[in-house]
């Protein structure tokens, strides 16, 4: 598609056909790439609740990891993991939370 741009004050800009901003779920705002192959215009993706967690763990690590150091030295659960019953995937979620 052929598209010819448009003053905008002192930019330039394209406008999109209706039917490609349906087909393509553009919002308000897009993300603008430069590629190898020109310029690359897509959806801005919405946080997934998995990463929202994910990026507060990252935000929050320093306090996840001194509480799993004062979780690993506590005899409750040292207790717990030497049962052979419980595994080590047995992680409490609040951690993260």
């Amino acid at each position: 598609m052929i598209k010819t741009l448009t003053k905008v004050g002192n930019s330039k800009a394209v406008i999109l056909p209706a039917q490609m901003i349906i087909k393509f779920k553009l919002g308000r705002m897009v993300m603008i790439e430069e590629t190898e192959n020109g310029i690359l215009i897509r959806a801005i993706q919405k946080e997934t609740s998995f990463q929202k967690k994910l990026k507060k763990a990252r935000e929050n690590k320093e306090e996840i990891y001194r509480r799993m150091r004062q979780d690993a030295n506590d005899p409750k659960v040292q207790a717990y993991y030497a049962n052979p019953e419980n595994h080590i995937g047995d992680v409490a979620n609040e951690v993260i939370d």
